[in-house]
């Protein structure tokens, strides 16, 4: 975004919010991966204690979540795009009742990214599908709910959540939005690999990339003008943010589910006219996984329920300096088998000043990020670090100790009703032989 420096990204409609919000420099995702952050926001729990190991996982139902509480005590609750908690079906269609965890309006799928011709389900299981951009009609989908939300007799409030697929491979957009930005001026990263091979990869991969945030950025414009048009900007809270990173070719890797910065750093503001200070900006540390459910309940006034491990940073939306967390917990847990397979589970601590990480045999990883924010020298081995390394390793014990996780904890592949990525795109071109065609 260009609002936390990117020297080459224009992202207007996301700045805006930023000027006119609170935006938080130091936001991480413990896992950085889609189903077990997405379990951990509606519950505020760690994937470990949530039962979401790893991607494509059911969610238990019978917890506590987010929006089972907001709906319970009047909010209208409506959910659009991607949900990725319903097993293993792509693209799936998640049924009415306790598998939605609490949103009564839903128009979404299961998982899959098919950003044209995509196929969604509302509250059966007929197909759904439109010609255009998915971003662009999901967006149009959570106006038409709010605007009818608008019209309730009751006068009750609404939380509504859209999940744009984008930006996130294939990287895919309307022409327009693919040209914008050209490889050759694309900034790279220090922790891209310096040969010609990587470099060239990384900007050509990052050119698109951008282009597809272009096309987010215009969509988070047209929800912040009908939220001003519709005179709800001074009781109306905005919160964007995302699952996981992307690494971009930094470290010579791409996609998520790893400890570095690429991965684990999202983005996060918060606007709330009259109620935080706009364009202030958070350098404490946020893990969104675990803390945004007792944030949003604490914003709202509803009494956080027992067993939640998160940390509600509204405080820090208030303007207090004063940090609600030391450091973000990270984990990745065992999948033994299956496309995303990772048999040796990791476990790290990250600090503002340290990145600790190690595995079951030992510790693997230690950056200085006062000295080396772009995490390129590896200090494990090196003299005069054992010190640190042996805090940091006793913060991470206590808190496997304190949220009840453990080495041994698996995935077992395959999930409920699981689909291969072909497999799920034979099911879209199948589905969508059937499917309504909406504008």
């Amino acid at each position: 975004m260009s609002c936390v420096g990117n020297p080459d990204i224009k992202t207007p409609h996301i700045d805006r919010l930023a000027n006119e919000g609170v935006l938080f420099e130091n936001a991480f995702t413990s896992f950085p991966l889609c189903s077990p952050f997405r379990a951990s926001f509606f519950t505020g729990k760690y994937a470990h204690a949530t039962g979401v190991f790893a991607n494509h996982y059911p969610i238990s139902v019978g917890q506590d979540f987010l929006v089972d509480i907001l709906r319970d005590v009047g909010y209208q609750t409506g959910y659009f795009g991607k949900w990725h908690l319903d097993g293993g079906a792509s693209p799936g269609f998640v049924p009415p009742g306790e598998r939605r965890l609490g949103f009564d309006h839903f128009i979404g799928f299961n998982r899959g990214h098919h950003y044209f011709d995509s196929v969604y389900f509302k509250d059966t299981d007929q197909p759904y599908t439109s010609s255009r951009y998915e971003p662009d009609y999901q967006t149009d989908q959570l106006i038409e709910f709010m605007e009818g939300c608008q019209s309730d007799l009751e006068g009750r409030p609404f939380f509504a959540m859209v999940n744009y697929g984008p930006p996130h491979p294939p990287l895919e957009a309307a022409e327009h939005y693919l040209s914008l930005y050209s490889s050759e001026e694309v900034t790279l990263q220090d922790s891209v690999p310096k040969d010609a091979q990587s470099q060239n990869a990384a900007r050509e991969f990052l050119s698109r990339y951008y282009g597809l945030i272009a096309c987010t950025d215009h969509n988070v414009g047209r929800l912040l003008d009908w939220i001003d048009k519709r005179d709800l900007i001074d009781d109306t809270v905005v919160i964007f943010l995302s699952d996981h990173g992307e690494m971009a070719g930094e470290h010579g890797r791409y996609a998520k589910k790893n400890y570095r910065r690429g991965a684990m750093h999202v983005p996060l503001i918060v606007r709330g006219p009259n109620r935080f200070p706009a364009g202030y900006r958070v350098g404490s540390l946020v893990d969104l996984s675990v803390d945004s459910m007792p944030a949003i309940l604490e914003l709202c006034d509803i009494p956080i329920p027992e067993g939640v491990q998160g940390v509600s940073f509204l405080p820090l939306l208030r303007g207090r300096n004063i940090p609600t967390r030391k450091a973000v917990y990270y984990e990745i847990l065992m999948e033994l088998e299956g496309p995303e397979r990772f048999p040796i589970p990791e476990r790290g601590v990250r600090t503002l000043e340290w990145l600790y990480v190690r595995n079951r045999g030992g510790p693997t990883a230690l950056y200085d990020l006062d000295a080396d924010p772009s995490e390129m020298r590896n200090l494990v081995g090196s003299m005069g670090f054992l010190e640190e390394i042996n805090r940091l390793d006793r913060m991470l014990v206590e808190h496997m100790d304190r949220s009840g996780d453990a080495w041994e904890i698996a995935a077992d592949f395959p999930p409920p009703d699981y689909h291969s990525y072909e497999e799920g795109d034979r099911n879209v071109d199948e589905l969508l032989k059937h499917a309504i065609i909406e504008p």
